[in-house]
């Protein structure tokens, strides 16, 4: 297979990544708009219950995938399943307050998390190269929004969390696909996902303020709201995470990881364009703290060692 084959489809992942953070805000704001002030995460349970419940029926099409009750591909699929639920319902739950590329640059110290969590698996010293990591993306987290608060913002706070429960997912997918078949453990965790978002949307009904049938039938035919469900479902689960599987595999790991650095970018030319977003010199200035901190964090290492 054509390393350029491969270079070009995990390109097209972090383009729809980089869509994604857009996506999910227009979903929220069509479910704000729909369902009034303060509902809108009714709107999120119900948003990745349908995004989940699709793309697990999608990818139940494909033979490999269907060995969804295996005992490993369930323990594997429960475990990555139950980091997935958290990590996307804080994203979402963030989103509500931060625009799309605050939230993608905020997402990507999923890469610093990593790092540090295996040094301290791995009872290492915190190396230099980490220390100076962590230290611009934290500077660059504090900035992106403007002059530094002494308090990180709710949406904030929640998306930081969403990054690190990312970065475990990074960890336990890596341990879990190397035991059992990597497309029926996807298809298990999206099953997981779907239930956890079927009983967080039974609580909802059952002890605050319910949807009705009307504000279901309404949502459904928001076109804000179905067209970013019709696009995370196809592009942003089923596609994206296929590509993954097939092509990562074929790119050295330098360049892939040079490649998902990009997709905060792509989300914040998504997010200028759609209008949730202006380009600011503290986005810039932010934005590019962070993005280099993960990047040194990733790439430097092996650079230095080449040297």
């Amino acid at each position: 297979m054509s390393p350029w084959l491969a270079l070009l489809a995990l390109g097209a992942v972090t383009l729809i990544w980089g869509g994604s953070f857009t996506w999910m805000k227009q979903s929220l704001d069509s479910a704000k708009s729909v369902l009034g002030e303060g509902r809108e995460l009714h709107g999120t349970a119900l948003f990745l219950l349908l995004r989940f419940g699709a793309a697990s029926l999608l990818m139940l099409a494909i033979p490999r995938a269907r060995a969804v009750l295996d005992p490993g591909v369930a323990r594997g699929g429960l475990i990555l399943g139950g980091l997935l639920f958290g990590g996307f319902v804080l994203q979402m739950a963030g989103l509500s307050e931060v625009s799309p590329a605050v939230s993608a640059f905020l997402t990507s110290l999923y890469v610093l998390f990593t790092a540090l969590i295996v040094t301290f698996q791995q009872k290492k010293r915190l190396s230099w190269v980490l220390i100076v990591g962590a230290i611009c993306s934290t500077a660059g987290a504090a900035f992106i929004r403007g002059a530094p608060q002494m308090l990180l913002s709710f949406g904030e706070l929640m998306t930081i969390a969403c990054a690190l429960l990312f970065g475990i997912h990074i960890l336990a997918t890596d341990h879990v696909s190397r035991r059992v078949d990597a497309l029926a453990v996807s298809t298990s965790s999206f099953l997981v996902v779907t239930i956890g978002c079927a009983g967080w949307l039974l609580w909802f009904q059952l002890f605050r303020t319910p949807l009705s049938g009307a504000e279901f039938t309404a949502l459904l035919q928001h076109r804000d709201f179905l067209l970013p469900l019709l696009l995370m479902t196809v592009f942003g689960t089923a596609v994206a995470l296929t590509f993954m599987n097939l092509f990562q595999k074929q790119v050295d790991p330098v360049r892939a990881a040079i490649l998902y650095s990009t997709e905060p970018v792509w989300a914040a030319a998504f997010g200028v364009w759609m209008g949730y977003d202006q380009l600011s010199g503290w986005l810039f200035f932010g934005g590019g703290l962070l993005l280099g901190g993960n990047l040194f964090v990733e790439l430097g290492p092996r650079w230095l060692g080449r040297r």
